[in-house]
């Protein structure tokens, strides 16, 4: 009788992982990706990356290119992304082509992605922490001298 209780768990462990499987093929989810644009003289854009995680299946990545931006905390984040739509609400969309003068954030968007498009041309990497502190660092980090040594 031990033998077929033992079993029991065993059945529903393999079941249990059999659901969770099948739960992996109805994703209900996708990543917005895009390029960042950093404004600047010249401005450029990122290379491709996650940017949010939007509800419902993916769209596909292959549309027209698509300025989006949010704003929140006193600052604007500017996108282009091939994604295809329907985007998250609490993105503003533009098309490329219909970006207008300097107070419109997708206008320096266009300029930098064509750049993208033709040279391949992204933002350099930014500088780690550690790659700019460490100049700084290193005096600090020398042991010190005293007695009548010092200084020869």
């Amino acid at each position: 009788m031990s033998g077929a209780m033992g079993s029991r768990p065993r059945w529903t462990l393999a079941l249990a992982a059999g659901l969770v499987v099948a739960s992996c093929d109805d994703v209900s989810v996708h990543i917005l990706s895009g390029q960042q644009y950093t404004s600047g003289n010249p401005g450029c854009v990122t290379s491709s990356a996650g940017v949010d995680v939007v509800a419902g299946p993916s769209t596909g990545d292959n549309c027209s290119p698509e300025c989006i931006y949010a704003t929140g905390n006193s600052q604007t984040l500017v996108y282009v992304t091939t994604v295809c739509p329907p985007y998250p609400g609490d993105y503003t969309t533009e098309a490329l082509d219909a970006a207008e003068g300097d107070a419109d954030p997708c206008f320096g968007a266009l300029a930098a992605y064509e750049a993208f498009e033709d040279a391949g041309t992204v933002c350099a990497p930014p500088a780690t922490d550690a790659a700019t502190d460490a100049p700084a660092d290193a005096p600090t980090d020398a042991p010190e001298e005293t007695g009548d040594d010092a200084g020869d």
